[in-house]
């Protein structure tokens, strides 16, 4: 029978482990205030190559290049291939939270290999799995965190003797940091340049002050010779490093800076993991005492053994580096916030390997008991904060199933902060607490909409804030793509937001949500078509520039003929261009659209089965290749459009079951576009009409 005196500190991390995420899973969504989002834009990193998904097509480009805040949306990418979304973020968090605590367990026993009471304090690494910037959604930067660990460990338990392969290794962990974020990168670089530099550096100087004699400069450049190796490998470490900052620099010069009173809230109140309320602040007071108190006993016991100077002050040194940087950093450089928050966040975490972790058993008892009690407390707190604002989420996500697929929304709300829940709050300007029902640090509503874009195909979230910066893969296209539905959370009570509501109808509606439908015609109108003689319903499209001469029968389809219910038009911001051809040619042939960007002509018909003919024809000495597909069916693929003045008609059938015909037109990416291949093809598609008849 298995008695509690046998646990090792390794069944205690296993258990403290599997209560930390335990959050995680027993509640439906994670409050997160980004997190969402993330899940949104890497379900179009992985749907993006379809051309049928031709509204995320329209609305977002991708930024396909090597930068930080990459590495979640790989992950994430991968998991939707395997799991729904939400349980894809689930997978992803239990990644990201769980990996903090082993990385800083690798960390400190790289540092104290094979020492007795190493693991002492690596329980500090529970707590700050759960940090204010998971809250914010900052997850790239959470994965961060643990690379950090894993690579300063690495490269500490290796420094002495830096093979090929270790230097692979080491390199490898610093490419996945770098691609998690630029802050925790640039944070390990420093860090693991600083404990270099007072290793063979400091011990350097102490031998040669030590040794003066005829040959000590020799001496002297002799013991530099380790960090002279090791600045020649870190050399393109600092090269990603530098010309990320100049970069940065010559794109934002000013950073916008806090002010002292909130640098000294913020520290002593270790709001590194403060996100939903003012509770933890007091508990981390507590803290802050039970690391004081391993501060003074560490210093009594070095003076008692008198053991002046060892490897591990480096470690005090940077985190009074850290704690500079804190202090005198920028909130913001740029697009880039929060940077006063990551720094932070790793100080008492490197204070912790300068701590003497071996001075007595009942010392050792007293700390681990001190840091577990804490990460209980902790970890207790935020489970039961998930299930209140978890329960709210369920509330905002409740119409998810009523969003349609090939449709685009966007947001609304009075307050995304505002909760039924009770939260506690501390005044500054009262010097007191108080109740509000009101979420104080991070909105874990307002991104938790994306949702809405996940789960049916195709659907465009434009209050997606990650488009709008260059360091995320996936940037805006269209920024005035139609809207669809209106998701509104404590809906504005407005003559502004009515006005904008008025051509919607509520579809969905909870103690707080409303969801808004544009109106919809009620079927077809089939007014606009005509009827072939045995009486077939029959409609035709002239695809042309303004005001050409349109053919007998046919509807004039100009580039910017937008889509509207009951009727037909293009369903995406493309084409926009339109060319007419020379004269002598009948109306239909002369003339074209095109585009190099997908365009979706959409039109409303009754169920039934129709066929459908297109007509191609260039006038240009060039071909042209396109591409077809009919509500998401290819019906054309590389058909090529010979030069001069030659029509191609292609004709497909099709079934129609959900009352409309959407055919996206595409031409292959990879052109040749400039030379003389250029003249020979063009790197755009043509349409120039289009004849939809009912048949039987």
């Amino acid at each position: 029978m298995f008695h509690w005196k046998n646990w090792t500190w390794k069944h205690l991390f296993v258990v403290l482990l599997v209560l930390h995420l335990i959050p995680i899973w027993i509640f439906a969504y994670f409050p997160s205030q980004d997190g969402a989002s993330h899940v949104y834009n890497a379900l179009v990193l992985k749907e993006y190559a379809d051309n049928a998904n031709y509204k995320i097509r329209d609305a977002w480009k991708l930024n396909i290049t090597i930068f930080p805040n990459w590495l979640s949306h790989i992950l994430l990418a991968a998991f939707l291939y395997v799991f729904p979304p939400v349980i894809a973020e689930k997978v992803f968090l239990t990644i990201a939270i769980g990996l903090i605590p082993i990385a800083f367990f690798y960390f400190l026993d790289a540092i104290y290999k094979g020492e007795k009471g190493r693991f002492l304090f690596a329980w500090l690494g529970f707590p700050f799995a759960y940090n204010y910037l998971l809250y914010m959604g900052f997850y790239n930067f959470q994965l961060s965190i643990a690379f950090f660990f894993f690579s300063f460990g690495y490269w500490w338990k290796h420094k002495d003797d830096m093979q090929v392969q270790h230097l692979i290794g080491l390199y490898a962990l610093l490419l996945l940091t770098y691609l998690s974020h630029i802050a925790s990168y640039g944070l390990v670089v420093l860090g693991i340049s600083v404990a270099a530099g007072c290793i063979w550096g400091g011990y350097t100087f102490v031998t040669a002050w030590r040794e003066r004699h005829a040959a000590w400069f020799r001496t002297f450049i002799v013991n530099l010779k380790p960090l002279f190796r090791f600045f020649f490998y870190m050399v393109p470490m600092y090269f990603v490093l530098i010309a990320y900052y100049l970069q940065s620099l010559k794109l934002h010069p000013q950073g916008a800076h806090r002010g002292m009173e909130w640098i000294w809230e913020y520290f002593l109140g270790v709001k590194s993991i403060v996100y939903f309320t003012d509770w933890h602040i007091p508990v981390n007071y507590g803290l802050l005492v039970v690391l004081g108190v391993a501060v003074g006993i560490s210093i009594g016991y070095r003076i008692h053994r008198r053991q002046w100077v060892k490897r591990t002050d480096a470690f005090l040194l940077i985190a009074l580096l850290f704690t500079y940087m804190f202090i005198r950093a920028p909130w913001s450089y740029g697009p880039g916030g929060w940077i006063n928050d990551r720094v932070h966040l790793y100080i008492l975490l490197m204070l912790a390997p300068w701590l003497i972790p071996d001075m007595g058993k009942y010392f050792r008892y007293a700390m681990t008991t001190c840091l577990v009690v804490f990460s209980l407390i902790h970890c207790g707190r935020t489970a039961y904060d998930h299930g209140r604002i978890a329960t709210e989420i369920e509330e905002l996500v409740s119409g998810t199933h009523l969003i349609e697929p090939h449709t685009n929304f966007r947001l609304h709300s009075t307050g995304w902060r505002k909760s039924d829940a009770v939260f506690e709050h501390y005044d500054a300007d009262s010097k007191k607490w108080v109740a509000k029902n009101e979420i104080k640090y991070v909105t874990p509503f307002v991104h938790s909409t994306a949702f809405y874009g996940v789960y049916a195909d195709d659907v465009g979230h434009l209050a997606n804030y990650e488009a709008a910066y260059y360091y995320f893969p996936v940037n805006r296209n269209n920024a005035n793509a139609p809207i669809d539905y209106f998701i509104a959370w404590y809906p504005p009570d407005t003559d502004a937001f009515r006005r904008e509501t008025a051509d919607y109808e509520i579809i969905h509606e909870t103690k707080h949500l409303q969801i808004y439908r544009k109106k919809r015609a009620p079927g077809p109108m089939l007014e606009l078509w005509n009827k072939t003689g045995n009486g077939n319903l029959v409609i035709r499209f002239d695809m042309q520039p303004d005001k050409a001469e349109t053919a007998p029968n046919h509807h004039a389809i100009g580039p910017d003929i937008a889509y509207q219910s009951g009727k037909f038009g293009w369903d995406t911001r493309a084409p926009h261009e339109a060319y007419q051809g020379p004269a002598g040619i009948e109306p239909l042939a002369r003339d074209a659209v095109w585009g190099k960007e997908d365009a979706a002509f959409k039109l409303d018909l009754p169920n039934g089965k129709y066929r459908v003919t297109n007509v191609f024809q260039s006038a240009e000495n060039a071909t042209h290749t396109v591409n077809l597909l009919a509500n998401g069916n290819a019906v054309i693929k590389k058909l090529t459009v010979p030069l001069g003045n030659e029509a191609v008609e292609h004709t497909y059938d099709v079934e129609v079951t959900e009352g409309y015909l959407t055919q996206v037109i595409f031409t292959a990416k990879k052109r040749v576009g400039t030379g003389d291949d250029w003249a020979k093809k063009h790197n755009y598609w043509i349409w120039n009409g289009c004849t939809v008849e009912q048949i039987f």
